[in-house]
C-alpha cells in the first residue's frame, strides 16, 4: 500500500470535478484539516476521501449523506455506512431493514456490509465529518473519557463543515440531469439547506416529502438517521426510508440504483 500523500489526495478530488485547485491548495495548508487528518483514528488515512475518489462529480447519481465515520476502524473505510467487517454496524442493519421492507429483498440476513456495489452506480457514500479520533486515555473514568471524546468528534465534524460544504455547492450546481440525495439526520439536513440560495424553498427542511429544488432536476429526500440511538428514540427512518429508497428510483427512471444487490 503506498504511503499516504494529502496532495495526491487532493489532486484527485480536483481531477473529479469536486474541488478546484485554489480550494484544494486551501484545504492542504489549513493546519486544522491536517491535524484532523494526522489523529484520524477511523478510517484508515488512505480511506479517508475514498468516496469522493470514487465518484465523480460527473457521474454522481445519488448521494447519501449521513454524520460520521463509524468508531470502529474494523468498519469504517471511507464511504458511509459501508463497512469491510463481516459484523454488521448497527446503522446498516436498520438500512438493510428498510430496503428489505421496500423490495422484498433478504439482505438483513444474507448481504455483505461493503455497499461498493451502490459506489459503482453512482451512489456517494458521504459523511459530514470525514475522520474520528478516539480517545485512549485510560486514566480516565467512562464518564470523563465520553465527555472528552464528544468534544474531540464535535470538533472534527466542526472543521469538515467548510470542506463539505463545498461538495454540496458543487452537487446543487448541476441543473441538466437527475439526481437524489437522500439526508439521513439533522446534521445532514441543515448542511444541505444551509447552501440552498431559494430563501422561500428552505421552509421544506426536514420535510419527509419528497421535494425537489426549483430550477434543477435535484430531489431532496430527508428522514432521520438510521443509528440505534436514533431509532430507539423514536426516530421515522424505518418508516420513511423504504419509501424514499422507492421515490429515488422512480426519479432517477434508467439510472435507477439496484439497492437490493450488495
Amino acid at each position: 500500500m503506498s504511503e499516504f500523500c494529502i496532495e495526491e489526495e487532493f489532486e484527485t478530488l480536483v481531477k473529479n470535478g469536486w474541488l478546484t485547485k485554489e480550494e484544494a491548495a486551501k484545504f492542504i495548508s489549513d493546519k486544522n484539516i491536517t491535524d484532523c487528518i494526522e489523529e484520524c483514528t477511523s478510517p484508515a488515512k488512505e480511506n479517508i476521501f475514498r468516496a469522493l475518489k470514487a465518484v465523480p462529480l460527473s457521474g454522481l447519481n445519488v448521494l447519501i449523506l449521513g454524520k460520521d465515520p463509524y468508531p470502529n476502524p474494523k468498519d469504517a473505510h471511507g464511504l458511509a455506512f459501508s463497512s469491510d467487517n463481516p459484523t454488521t454496524p448497527d446503522s446498516l442493519k436498520n438500512i438493510f431493514k428498510a430496503i428489505d421492507s421496500a423490495y422484498g429483498s433478504t439482505l438483513f440476513e444474507t448481504a455483505k456490509n461493503n455497499l461498493t456495489s451502490w459506489v459503482n452506480e453512482g451512489v456517494l457514500l458521504l459523511n459530514t465529518g470525514l475522520t474520528y479520533s478516539k480517545i485512549t486515555n485510560d486514566s480516565l473514568d467512562k464518564k470523563e473519557r465520553d465527555l472528552l471524546q464528544a468534544r474531540k468528534q464535535n470538533f472534527h465534524m466542526k472543521i469538515w463543515k467548510p470542506f463539505v460544504k463545498i461538495i454540496i455547492q458543487k452537487i446543487l450546481s448541476i441543473k441538466n440531469k437527475p439526481i437524489v440525495l437522500m439526508l439521513w439526520g439533522n446534521d445532514a439536513h441543515n448542511i444541505v439547506f444551509s447552501n440552498i440560495k431559494n430563501k422561500e424553498f428552505r421552509e421544506y427542511a426536514h420535510t419527509r416529502d419528497a421535494v425537489i429544488i426549483p430550477d434543477t432536476q435535484i430531489m431532496l429526500l430527508q428522514t432521520s438517521h438510521p443509528s440505534p440511538l436514533s431509532v430507539n428514540r423514536g426516530g421515522d427512518f424505518p418508516i420513511t426510508a423504504p419509501v424514499h429508497f422507492k421515490e429515488c428510483n422512480k426519479h432517477l427512471k434508467d439510472k435507477k440504483i439496484h439497492w437490493e444487490k450488495v
